[in-house]
């Protein structure tokens, strides 16, 4: 019995108009009175997913959400934080100066989740709107060394991160975790975080066995998470390299392919 299934948004959960349709909230609701606890797991901060979780009613005292690729999971309603991780500033004054070099722009999310940046920028502008949150204009140069970070960003159009995956110097591979959660954001979290670590955090601390967990996603940074469930679902619409290692490969996000999972292997008639 699948007793906990993370749900990323962006290509999942979320048509590509961002809505959530009907057949989806149903299945939701449906899998929830199943005894399934649903997890919202996304690279947003808590105020770009609240809206999310009002609408589909998981604002209880019993819900929990994955934020920041996995960098804080927490009850949504007392904010008791579950799981968290953080990079330093001397960590993000190198990886932007990293991003100067490959020609990206470059976001940071403090540990308070400020959103800041060394200038406004077109991808600046997304990250204001889906989040509902304002930038910082920073010199990164200034940057205290000591001071936490949830993660940080290189960003740009999808070619341009394209090139700046092929040309990052490798070590950053080997040091940080490195997601690509968009084709326009190129992620840098702590080594030890992503949505997989935060999953099986979760599900530590709810006492429920990962053989009992579910997840669905479609993107890079749902890697991990697919792969520590005992049942990961890639979306039809998902990168190569998430059907790869998924178990299950349902419908695409416009088709409701949520639905048709949780309909699948929770919903059980």
């Amino acid at each position: 019995m699948i007793k906990l299934c993370t749900i990323d948004l962006d290509g999942t959960l979320f048509d590509n108009q961002k809505n959530i349709s009907e057949e989806n909230k149903i299945a939701i609701l449906n899998a929830k009175r199943n005894g399934c606890k649903i997890v919202i797991a996304t690279g947003r901060p808590y105020n770009g997913v609240l809206p999310v979780l009002k609408e589909l009613d998981l604002i209880s005292d019993e819900d929990y959400v994955i934020c920041y690729n996995g960098a804080k999971v927490f009850n949504v309603k007392t904010m008791e934080l579950i799981f968290s991780t953080t990079i330093s500033g001397k960590v993000v004054k190198e990886l932007y100066q990293e991003s100067k070099r490959l020609g990206t722009y470059f976001h940071a999310f403090k540990k308070n989740e400020d959103l800041i940046t060394d200038v406004h920028n077109p991808y600046t502008d997304v990250e204001v709107k889906i989040n509902k949150i304002v930038d910082h204009i920073v010199d990164f140069k200034m940057l205290e060394d000591n001071e936490e970070f949830l993660k940080c960003m290189m960003v740009g159009e999808g070619s341009t991160v394209d090139e700046a995956m092929k040309n990052l110097n490798s070590k950053y591979y080997e040091t940080y975790s490195v997601v690509r959660s968009a084709p326009i954001f190129l992620e840098f979290l702590n080594k030890s975080t992503n949505k997989g670590t935060a999953l099986e955090a979760l599900a530590s601390y709810l006492n429920i066995k990962m053989e009992e967990t579910m997840a669905i996603g479609d993107a890079g940074n749902d890697l991990a998470m697919i792969e520590k469930a005992s049942l990961g679902v890639a979306m039809e619409n998902s990168f190569p390299e998430v059907k790869k290692v998924a178990n299950f490969i349902t419908t695409s996000n416009e088709t409701s392919g949520v639905a048709k999972a949780l309909n699948q292997f929770v919903n059980l008639k």
